[in-house]
């Protein structure tokens, strides 16, 4: 959802770190469309490792904007400080509020779709949206492969319980004198495939569980939330479109991997179960078998 879409509040949305509520926004106060309003207690600036952590910049982050986007922002009722010069202040940490006011205001008034997307340099040519959509192609394409690679993962880690339990089975005392010599062989083949299974099984779960956190993959994600999302022209678009291709490929191969992988190891845990079944199964019956003939020859003697 972009923020032109982001209806105006009804009531405080809390921000939290670390699961603790450190700061609330109010989205297009006073019927404002292109503008936002932070209020934080002054007890976080004193939470560990977050006082350094309230700039602008990140404030905005968690909200899914990015500092492009601002066109001005204040504190409290501070003269406004215009984003058009430099945006090293966005970045700097925002100072507590003196100990009797109860909070630190803060007002950021974005820029208008009209402005967003306007060129950033004179004589500078227009994107056209064929080319932005073709960027969003991409960039949907990955998450669709990325979601299912997760499926896979979580299937896989299932999967993987399993054939570790399988792995551990033991015979009772009552199946290892009544099973067939052939049946335990035949067991015991079907549990030796999965010790080349689970590194197989551990290294895909591995790769998918950190696929979406390289930091080439963050930046990406960045750029498509502050750029390409908003319609906003950045350098280098073919070296990004060239990324977004290879990523492509990398999330092809990774779930093509991991779709094999599942495939052979649900086969090889179907083979152990299966196996054992047999096995339990014929030795039950065997064991009837040896009964049937004990009592047959206690009733002839």
């Amino acid at each position: 959802m972009t923020f032109t879409e982001q209806p105006p509040s009804q009531q405080w949305a809390a921000l939290k770190f670390r699961g603790e509520k450190f700061a609330e926004v109010w989205f297009k106060p006073d019927g404002e469309p292109f503008a936002l309003t932070y209020r934080i207690p002054p007890s976080s600036f004193h939470i560990p490792d977050l006082g350094p952590l309230l700039t602008v910049e990140n404030l905005l982050k968690a909200v899914g904007l990015a500092n492009e986007e601002v066109e001005s922002w204040c504190q409290d009722n501070a003269s406004p400080s215009s984003t058009h010069g430099s945006l090293a202040e966005l970045r700097q940490p925002l100072p507590p509020p003196p100990p009797d006011v109860p909070h630190l205001n803060l007002y950021v008034r974005l820029k208008s779709p009209a402005q967003a997307v306007a060129p950033q340099k004179s004589g500078e040519s227009e994107i056209p949206e064929a080319r932005w959509q073709e960027l969003e192609a991409r960039w949907n394409a990955i998450l669709g492969l990325e979601v299912s690679v997760d499926m896979l993962r979580i299937n896989m880690e299932g999967l993987r319980a399993e054939l570790e339990a399988a792995s551990r089975k033991t015979l009772t005392a009552e199946e290892k004198v009544h099973a067939l010599n052939a049946d335990v062989a035949q067991w015991h083949k079907a549990k030796s495939r999965v010790v080349y299974a689970l590194p197989k099984m551990r290294e895909f779960i591995h790769r998918a569980t950190w696929a979406t956190s390289t930091p080439e993959r963050k930046k990406l994600e960045e750029l498509f939330k502050s750029h390409v999302r908003h319609r906003i022209p950045f350098p280098q678009m073919e070296k990004v479109m060239e990324q977004l291709d290879i990523l492509l490929k990398d999330r092809q191969v990774l779930s093509g991997h991991g779709t094999s992988v599942y495939q052979e190891c649900k086969s090889i845990a179907a083979d152990v179960q299966g196996a054992l079944r047999i096995l339990q199964s014929n030795a039950v019956a065997n064991a009837n078998r040896k009964r049937g003939k004990t009592r047959s020859g206690d009733k002839a003697f």
